[in-house]
């Protein structure tokens, strides 16, 4: 629906005045509402029958807020490059309910009733050419091509239980890098000339080969206020779901993430 809507109001956009700028830079903060990643790691030689809810099962915070980092550089009025990070980082502390069997390197199984503190870090980097078909002095579309790389990394220490034998502790961590290829779209328009922009943008990615397998859909919608001629103040919402499984004949790793929320920067542009 969120598409639709924007792609309808670039449609009705004949009055309206594009950007020309040839560089941006926005620095903000985003709002996490939602931050929920499933997760199983085992060892290739054992079926995985385990998925860990950062949520639900370990206790992690779904709400935070994170610093980020968005832009662009325009070579030629059809032809730019995007980028973007940000980098979530949460915890967590809490007594297991049911058990997690074989879990991580080495297929442990953490039992029911064991203490478990948790960590989880998600850095996120986004790098795009976008070349702009259709440019004039009303709207601006585009479509992108570029990478997507999401760098996971889960960290346990579970105090009890631990296979069956008590009183033992259990330290594991464990990291998946996902460089994932991205097709999008872009388009933006002024809502006032030189003072009111709306901007939209979508990736999106199926890719499966040998022991790998990745999907991403990652939308974001601004609105931004010129209030000086070269700075600027936007607010929108963001939101990412991904889904990666992949085995190195040692580890198989299977993880779902969403990840949406509301965004607050200032930019600079000239």
């Amino acid at each position: 629906m969120q598409y639709f809507l924007v792609m309808g109001i670039f449609l009705l956009g004949g009055f309206l005045y594009a950007n020309e700028d040839t560089f941006k830079i926005n620095i903000g903060a985003m709002h996490v509402t939602n931050f929920e990643t499933q997760m199983q790691i085992g060892p290739s030689s054992r079926p995985i029958d385990a998925t860990i809810s950062t949520e639900d099962q370990l206790g992690m915070k779904y709400e935070t807020n994170v610093f980020r980092l968005d832009g662009y550089y325009r070579f030629t009025r059809k032809h730019s490059v995007d980028f973007s990070y940000f980098s979530v980082k949460s915890d967590g502390e809490r007594v297991l309910a049911q058990e997690i069997p074989n879990w991580g390197e080495n297929g442990d199984t953490i039992d029911a009733g064991a203490n478990v503190k948790s960590i989880f870090n998600m850095d996120i980097y986004k790098l795009n050419y976008v070349y702009s078909f259709y440019h004039n002095e009303d709207v601006e579309l585009g479509l992108s091509l570029g990478l997507h790389i999401t760098n996971l990394e889960l960290g346990l220490n579970a105090v009890g239980s631990i296979n069956g034998v008590p009183a033992q502790t259990l330290l594991s961590s464990s990291k998946f890098l996902a460089p994932l290829p991205v097709v999008g779209f872009r388009g933006e328009y002024a809502i006032i000339p030189q003072t009111l922009y709306a901007n939209y943008q979508a990736d999106y990615l199926y890719l499966r080969f040998d022991n790998f397998e990745g999907s991403l859909v990652a939308t974001e919608l601004n609105v931004e206020y010129r209030f000086l001629e070269n700075y600027g103040v936007g607010l929108g919402y963001n939101s990412n779901t991904l889904a990666v499984a992949a085995d190195n004949g040692d580890v198989r790793i299977k993880a779902k993430n969403n990840l949406s929320g509301a965004m607050f920067y200032l930019s600079y542009n000239y």
